[in-house]
């Protein structure tokens, strides 16, 4: 079996500098797919999967959520899965900068075949009646996909990428102009058999061992894959919760103050507002979905 290679020419870092991955393609018998048109991605997904059983990803976040989310429909729940690596080549790279290559070319691909560090994981599956399930790594609603859009609006268009511009978004979001960056947004959530209804400033969920900058913000104690934490509109203390947690401090019932976390197998939603996965808009007719777990996958690092 040989390895194959999705690479988007048009994500920042491959656009401005080129494929790292490609160049080397050949001198490790792997096949290499450029994703120029994402037309033509399930057909190539379909090619892939019947000569290799390692998946290599170069480009953004956004990007990785296609590939992986086109695999595994088309895996679906009976076929063996295949490995996956990732490389960066957008403008933040936050699942690689968790989950990804730690190099990146000759030497990377070399270590992908013979001395891979493997991370065992679960993809989060986000599921609509009438709409193919989508695949990813961090599901966000209500605040960050609002922080997201300013970020892209009016930090990456100075210039401004990577770390940098989501800590200004963040910032930005958690300052007097709350309100104008992330309004609260109306939601039902039903989750371990409770059900939280009513404006929420945002829900973030994920499977990685932490987000951002190494922030991780949840401190459910139940079984469960995924990891999932509310904040209601009307929190309280924001400034205050998000420190404590940034810093680790987690022995702590924030549920006074509007702050939930669970782990959790399955969440259900009825929500019109903005729902975000790996940095990329969802669409989700009929406003009601389901937040679930993948079965095992294995990333090479």
């Amino acid at each position: 079996m040989t390895a194959s290679l999705f690479i988007n020419p048009y994500s920042e870092r491959v656009g401005k500098k080129g494929s790292r991955l490609a160049t080397h393609a050949s001198e490790h018998d792997a096949r290499v797919f450029d994703l120029a048109l994402f037309e033509a991605l399930p057909s190539q997904v379909e090619a892939a999967l019947e000569t290799s059983d390692l998946i290599v990803i170069e480009g953004g976040d956004g990007t990785v959520q296609c590939v992986m989310s086109e695999v595994m429909r088309q895996v679906g729940d009976k076929h063996d899965i295949p490995d996956f690596a990732i490389a960066s080549g957008g403008m933040t790279n936050q699942i690689a900068k968790i989950i990804g290559m730690k190099r990146v070319g000759r030497s990377g691909l070399k270590t992908l075949h013979k001395d891979p560090k493997a991370l065992q994981t679960r993809l989060m599956r986000l599921s609509c009646d009438g709409t193919p399930d989508q695949f990813g790594f961090l599901f966000s609603t209500g605040a960050l996909p609002m922080v997201t859009d300013y970020t892209k609006n009016e930090l990456h268009t100075r210039g401004i990428g990577g770390s940098a511009a989501v800590v200004g978004g963040l910032v930005k979001a958690v300052t007097a102009e709350r309100d104008s960056v992330m309004p609260a947004t109306d939601c039902v959530l039903r989750i371990n058999g409770e059900t939280l209804a009513g404006p929420h400033l945002g829900t973030v969920a994920t499977t990685l061992p932490s987000i951002t900058m190494g922030l991780d913000p949840f401190w459910g104690d139940e079984e469960g894959d995924l990891r999932l934490t509310y904040v209601d509109g009307s929190c309280t203390k924001l400034y205050r919760h998000i420190a404590e947690i940034w810093v680790g401090f987690k022995d702590k019932d924030r549920r006074p103050d509007g702050f939930h976390s669970w782990n959790t197998s399955e969440a259900e939603f009825e929500y019109s507002g903005p729902v975000m996965m790996d940095g990329e808009p969802i669409n989700v007719p009929g406003n009601v979905f389901r937040l679930s777990a993948s079965r095992p996958i294995t990333i090479r690092r």
